[in-house]
């Protein structure tokens, strides 16, 4: 019905329609809203299903009972009971409208008995969509199936009122102009480089939220370029930078890995590896993430500036940028950048003959605090003689090592 594949309509008869039909039994409503609905017009499948109803969230909670193998009601108070049957989750809200505080995006929760005034207090048309359970009898009172057919990103309401009552919809435009291939309206474009500086009164946390689920969207350029022309990513980032500079098809060239595609965006804009932790700090990316970004355009920093393609440099070199040098050769492809052919051609000739891994030494601590009969920074300082040796002659036997060690010491001691 309606492009809906019968197969798709019959999944969620199985998950949910009895779930659907309690509420009738109950004298009350039953929609599946959001995601799942638009996602079923697109012919895909969702996992976690939002329903909204007319009953209240203790009625809710009564009928949950019934059904569910697992209720909770944290959500309560904004008209929210979650539930879990099996492998399937459910919210189901009460049909509500929302009222925003001028420098807050939480909003005062007003209950409503019409399915229409939900729908209009939701981010996108394509998002306004609800399917009545039992009936299958489809509401879209903001024409979200013909954008979503259009591949136009419109607001139920004004996008004045959409995006100022909720300034974190802005960042969420990006993802889903990218993600369902969505050009956005003129006035929605035109509403958020007016209104992008209310931006700041979104949590740090809920933004980098939002920035994790784009970043790591199959092709984010799109939304990249938007971020762009709507003057958001200075919104976003408290650095005075050029972010014309980032090229969003680069985003595209790189892997779909958080950490990859924050150092795709980042490579262009901040200068050293401090600027770059101290911008991925204030957005509150876990530190697991800022270890690999930074890690990855450190090394991306070394392979641009190298030119020398002797062995020792290469050494040098891969001894840098390991274990992120695939990383950064990728995102300087992503931006023209690529080293010279000499230079790459060296790299592959000196991985052939000595391997990819890490280098070391053929000696520990212990051994060459044996050896020089000293402790302490004696020993780091022959450990490191015998790196930068490793470096510039290439792979050294253990006995080579203990010769050179001793060599070291009776010069020293002479």
């Amino acid at each position: 019905m309606d492009g809906i594949a019968q197969s798709d309509r019959d999944d969620l008869d199985q998950r949910v329609g009895s779930l659907s039909e309690l509420y009738k039994a109950a004298g009350f409503s039953f929609f599946l809203v959001g995601g799942v609905v638009r996602d079923l017009f697109l012919g895909t499948r969702s996992g976690d299903i939002d329903i909204t109803t007319d009953a209240l969230p203790e009625q809710t909670t009564l009928i949950l009972d019934d059904w569910a193998d697992t209720v909770w009601d944290q959500g309560a108070r904004f008209g929210t009971i979650g539930a879990r049957r099996g492998g399937l989750v459910v919210e189901v809200t009460t049909h509500r409208s929302e009222q925003y505080e001028e420098a807050s995006r939480k909003p005062r929760v007003q209950f409503s008995k019409t399915i229409e005034d939900d729908l209009a207090r939701r981010d996108f048309t394509i998002n306004s969509i609800a399917i009545e359970l039992p009936s299958w009898q489809i509401t879209d009172p903001f024409n979200g199936r013909e954008h979503l057919n259009q591949g136009l990103l419109r607001t139920p309401l004004s996008p004045e009122i959409a995006f100022s009552e909720d300034p974190l919809r802005m960042l969420r435009a990006a993802r889903f102009i990218s993600r369902y291939q969505l050009a956005p309206d003129r006035e929605v474009e035109e509403a958020i480089i007016e209104i992008a500086p209310r931006l700041a009164i979104v949590s740090k946390e809920r933004i980098n939220d939002e920035m994790t689920k784009f970043l790591l969207v199959d092709k984010p350029g799109a939304g990249i370029s938007f971020l762009q022309r709507t003057g958001l990513l200075a919104q976003i980032f408290s650095i005075s930078v050029d972010f014309q500079a980032i090229q969003p098809h680069a985003l595209d060239l790189i892997s779909c890995d958080l950490g990859m595609r924050w150092a795709a965006l980042l490579w262009p804009i901040t200068e050293e590896v401090g600027q770059t932790r101290a911008v991925l700090n204030q957005l509150k990316v876990p530190k697991t993430v800022i270890s690999q970004v930074v890690g990855i355009l450190t090394a991306t920093q070394h392979l641009a500036d190298a030119i020398d393609v002797q062995p020792s440099a290469i050494r040098r070199l891969l001894h840098q940028t390991r274990p992120n040098t695939v990383q950064a050769a990728a995102v300087l492809e992503a931006y023209r950048q690529t080293p010279s052919d000499e230079l790459s051609s060296a790299i592959r000739q000196l991985e052939a003959e000595e391997g990819g891994e890490d280098f070391v030494v053929p000696l520990d601590g212990f051994e060459v605090a044996e050896l020089i009969e000293q402790q302490g920074p004696a020993v780091g300082v022959m450990l490191s003689r015998l790196m930068e040796y490793r470096l510039d002659f290439g792979p050294i036997s253990k006995q080579e090592a203990i010769n050179l060690v001793l060599n070291w010491k009776i010069r020293e001691e002479g």
